[in-house]
């Protein structure tokens, strides 16, 4: 609800026969309505030429996005998609994800990230997490269980963050890219310590909104769940010094380098 999503062209069959049925009662359709639903048909029968999609590259464009997007607009032209599985040791769940080449484009161009690319970046994320022994000290959360939209309502996303903190050890942090459908940010959770540390690209201060009810009732059902006391309320942490994003359309890239930065460091010294 609410929101789109990209569809392939090839998976659209377009058809007037239902149309005809409607025009042939006359008491259901006035001619005049159904002169205009056939010119609308008409123009939906034609091939829809899509924009193609242009990366502008300057003298100081990276090499390896040029290399990218040369090898994306071959590979997925024609609405061609490509699909990944998601790991569950990376999200506790196995998931297949798609990928279109306005995805790509967004991250060539610096445009609006895309859920999937967050996630195919957390994958690779991940092989540096098992590769340096720090899986008890970082697990990451998919965003499609926490998002805004389409994700359930408030007391089912809260549970099934519950469910993800369950055995969580000592220490171990949480990284949860989270959009607010139309802004990325990233909250790193510290379930044994109930700590919350919240990292926005646009320094915006926390909002006593639905975010945090849904963090802070998933934290107290975790602890609950362990038969420990709960804190009256629960410590939120802004980390207001990080990096600012530039422009209107990249606070996806900035969430994706914070988290790059934070596994990097194997003490996990991200909060000084």
């Amino acid at each position: 609800m609410g929101t789109f999503i990209e569809w392939p062209k090839d998976l659209i069959a377009v058809g007037n026969n239902s149309l005809n049925q409607v025009f042939s009662a006359p008491k259901r359709a006035n001619k005049g309505l159904a002169k205009k639903i056939r010119k609308s048909c008409n123009l939906i029968d034609e091939e829809v030429v899509e924009p193609e999609l242009v990366v502008d590259m300057g003298r100081n464009y990276p090499s390896p996005l040029n290399h990218l997007w040369t090898w994306v607009k071959g590979s997925l032209s024609n609405g061609r998609t490509i699909f990944f599985q998601l790991g569950k040791e990376a999200f506790g769940m196995t998931k297949k994800e798609i990928m279109f080449l306005s995805d790509i484009h967004a991250v060539c161009s610096g445009g609006e990230m895309a859920g999937s690319v967050i996630c195919l970046y957390i994958h690779f994320l991940n092989d540096y997490v098992k590769k340096n022994k720090m899986s008890s000290m970082i697990s990451f959360v998919h965003p499609s269980t926490i998002g805004a939209t389409g994700c359930g309502n408030a007391t089912q996303r809260s549970h099934a963050l519950a469910a993800h903190f369950k055995g969580a050890s000592k220490g171990e942090y949480f990284p949860m890219p989270y959009n607010d459908m139309n802004h990325w940010t990233l909250t790193v959770v510290n379930p044994d310590a109930e700590i919350v540390y919240y990292i926005d690209p646009l320094k915006r201060r926390i909002a006593n909104g639905e975010w945090v009810d849904i963090i802070d009732n998933a934290i107290k059902l975790y602890t609950e769940d362990l038969n420990k006391v709960v804190k009256k309320k629960l410590l939120w942490e802004s980390m207001e010094g990080v990096p600012v994003q530039t422009g209107n359309k990249d606070c996806g890239l900035f969430v994706i380098r914070y988290m790059k930065e934070i596994i990097h460091d194997k003490e996990l010294d991200f909060v000084t």
